[in-house]
């Protein structure tokens, strides 16, 4: 899919497919987020996505527990930082550095 930019030329979109399947172990579920599978261990240890396990004890996600947690998320502004609301400072700086 394309769409056209302010100026004219067309950029590619990437389309996310929908998952057919309605349960994930950690690796998936954590691809389908877009975060590593310890971010997403740490995030379902504090609550903040329900996990359920299967008779082996692993961790076992479903589809519209991920979605609940991706559309609790606030929106993305890019250049500020979602914890505080300050700009994000972009560029390296070396310790002890001016900025």
């Amino acid at each position: 899919m394309a769409k056209f930019s302010s100026t004219g030329q067309i950029q590619t979109i990437r389309l996310v497919s929908v998952p057919e399947q309605s349960a994930f172990y950690v690796r998936d579920a954590a691809r389908y987020l877009g975060i590593s599978p310890n971010t997403l261990r740490k995030r379902s240890d504090l609550g903040l996505i329900l996990a359920r396990r299967d008779e082996n004890g692993n961790r076992v996600f479903l589809l519209e527990d991920l979605d609940n947690y991706l559309n609790a998320l606030p929106p993305f502004i890019e250049g500020v930082n979602p914890i505080d609301s300050r700009p994000v400072e972009t560029g390296c700086q070396k310790k002890g550095g001016k900025p």
